[in-house]
C-alpha cells in the first residue's frame, strides 16, 4: 500500500508541473523571471494552461477522500490495494483528458474514478 501513497505524491507532483511547463513552453509572458516572483501582475496564459490548473484543482475534491481510504486500509488491514492503483491510474489519464479538452470522455473517467472511491468504502461495511 505504500506504492499507492508514493504514486499519489507523483500524480500531485504531474499536476504541479503540468501548468508549469505548458505556461512556458505556451506563453511569452511566463517565464522564469515570472515563476520565480510574487505573481502579483496577472499574464496572459493560453486555454490549456487554465483547464491543466482546472484539472489539478478537480484532483481535490475527490483526492482527501482517496488518502483517507487508503490510510484506513492499511489501519484496519483492508485489501484496497487494487481498487486504489484503477484509481491512480484513472487519475493520471484524467489529466491529458481535461486539457484536451474531451468534455465527456473526461466526466466519464471521473465517474468512474469516483466509483472507484464507493467501492473501496463499502469494503468496510
Amino acid at each position: 500500500m505504500e506504492d499507492i501513497i508514493l504514486l499519489s505524491c507523483i500524480l500531485i507532483i504531474v499536476h504541479i508541473l503540468c501548468p508549469v511547463i505548458i505556461g512556458l513552453l505556451g506563453s511569452k509572458e511566463m517565464t522564469i523571471g515570472y515563476l520565480f516572483s510574487s505573481r502579483d501582475k496577472d499574464i496572459n496564459v493560453s486555454k490549456i494552461y487554465d483547464r491543466s490548473k482546472r484539472s489539478f484543482l478537480n484532483l481535490f475534491e475527490t483526492f482527501p477522500i482517496f488518502v483517507m481510504m487508503i490510510l484506513m486500509s492499511m489501519i484496519k488491514n483492508i485489501d484496497n490495494y487494487e481498487l486504489g492503483l484503477y484509481w491512480i491510474v484513472l487519475r493520471f489519464v484524467y489529466i491529458p483528458i481535461y486539457i484536451a479538452g474531451l468534455d465527456y470522455i473526461r466526466t466519464i473517467v471521473w465517474m468512474f474514478s469516483f466509483g472507484i472511491l464507493v467501492l473501496m468504502g463499502l469494503k468496510f461495511l
